[in-house]
């Protein structure tokens, strides 16, 4: 039986065989890869619902307060001209008419008491005294400014809490007192400065996070941190802390959505986690009637589906043992040419590597996000401060190497130095928000007012 010819020649076509079937899988593999890519080629249709796809965060949003009808401007005719300037601070009472307006010159300066060093202030109509430092974390507090500010431009920059205060010698208690409430006055900030932004392009991702403080006796706390990042600008648009499901990646796009100006809707790009679609559909949808197929029956009911000015690629990435073999684009809503015709006004292809490289930053500035790292934040809301403290720091504070600009004249520096020839830029810079880059001091002592005004700082 062993000595019939076929098993000679059996062994023959085995290798033949093998080279087909790889032949073959590239083949489709190739086809795959021209489809997701040919321009002009619409997304899958699938069935889009009749009702709108619900987010918790529109349901908890209030609505906002009627604005004030504003007062008149005072004007000082008597005594000299004031050399404090004052446009920037606003009566803090709620039963003033004046309360919450700034540049109305109804602040004046009243001295610094007991030779302290915060200016006491006053409202000239009702008579209001307050200080300077009326709802920021310096109020009332008995630590030097400059270790404060020091102390948590340390946690800004990745240092954890416990070695925060062994730098500065303070207990750790009291650095993660100033924490929260720098996290608090921070949010109101950047709620306040980013607003009305003109955004072509938001890439959005998510990363790992592990919670130090267990729920459960055998079984570790993990979250993730849902980022949305511009990557023209590398403005730190939004975070949101939470598991990952839908109603989280419906919290990041409305925390988006609350940023961009009125008839904004920029091109979209993230990696193949299937809920962003439903998202963004929820927030960038309208209301679309279905045309009858027949005289007769119920009409249809309409449907809720994308805006046609929305644009959104999924970078599906392909892995064999954990390693990236294949990357292949998935249009999900919009048309690819458009799509291509945005991204070559700045120069790049469709990725995701701008929100990773910005994954890889959060990791070094939060210290609780940090690989095999022992200073793991307790609670979620631990992490949400640090995770604040490090958005505003990012986008005002931090200069960015890619954003600078070349000055028209090189600027001579002091002593034998080359000279200056690039300007440094925040993100914050870039978008147009400021001019200028802050220090955290200046963060600190910034009062928002009620509604948004002109400001001056």
């Amino acid at each position: 039986m062993s000595s019939h010819p076929i098993f000679y020649i059996l062994p023959l076509f085995v290798p033949l065989l093998q080279v087909y079937i790889c032949l073959a899988m590239s083949l489709v593999e190739m086809r795959f890869l021209a489809a997701s890519t040919r321009q002009g080629d619409k997304p899958c249709a699938h069935q889009f619902p009749t009702q709108k796809p619900e987010c918790p965060a529109c349901q908890e949003a209030e609505s906002p307060e009627p604005i004030p009808e504003m007062p008149p401007v005072i004007e000082h005719h008597l005594g000299r001209p004031r050399s404090v300037d004052t446009s920037n601070h606003y009566c803090p009472n709620s039963s003033c008419s004046y309360y919450g307006w700034l540049g109305l010159n109804n602040i004046i300066s009243n001295g610094h008491p007991n030779g302290g060093r915060w200016r006491q202030l006053q409202c000239v109509v009702c008579g209001k005294y307050f200080m300077e430092t009326t709802g920021t974390i310096f109020y009332s507090s008995r630590t030097p400014p400059e270790i404060i500010w020091m102390a948590l431009s340390a946690l800004a920059e990745g240092l954890d809490m416990r070695g925060t205060a062994r730098v500065f010698e303070v207990k750790p208690d009291d650095v993660q007192h100033w924490l929260e409430q720098a996290s608090k006055h921070m949010e109101t900030v950047s709620r306040y400065l980013l607003h009305d932004l003109h955004l072509t392009q938001v890439q959005v991702d998510e990363l790992w996070a592990l919670i130090g403080k267990r729920q459960e006796k055998h079984k570790r706390n993990a979250k993730w941190v849902w980022v949305a990042l511009d990557p023209v600008s590398k403005l730190f648009l939004a975070f949101v802390v939470g598991d990952r499901s839908l109603p989280t990646a419906q919290r990041l796009i409305h925390a988006v959505a609350q940023v961009l100006a009125l008839g904004c809707v920029p091109l979209f790009m993230s990696d193949q986690w299937a809920p962003y679609a439903a998202a963004l559909l929820t927030h960038f949808g309208y209301w679309c009637k279905t045309p009858r197929r027949s005289k007769y029956g119920r009409p249809p009911s309409p449907r809720w589906k994308p805006l046609p000015i929305l644009h959104y690629v999924q970078v599906v990435k392909r892995r064999i043992n954990g390693r990236v073999v294949g990357v292949s684009h998935k249009l999900v809503y919009g048309s690819m040419a458009m799509v291509e015709h945005i991204l070559s006004q700045s120069g790049v292809g469709i990725n995701t590597a701008f929100i990773e490289r910005m994954n890889l930053s959060i990791r070094q500035h939060v210290a609780a996000l940090g690989r095999k790292v022992i200073s793991l934040a307790k609670t979620m809301l631990g992490l949400e401060a640090q995770l604040s403290l490090c958005q505003i720091y990012h986008n005002f504070c931090l200069p960015h190497s890619s954003l600078c600009l070349p000055l028209p004249e090189p600027q001579s520096t002091k002593g034998n130095g080359s000279p200056k020839k690039w300007q440094k830029r925040t993100p914050a810079m870039a978008a147009g928000v400021t001019d200028h880059i802050w220090r955290m001091e200046e963060l600190l002592m910034f009062r928002a007012p009620p509604w948004r005004q002109a400001v001056n700082v």
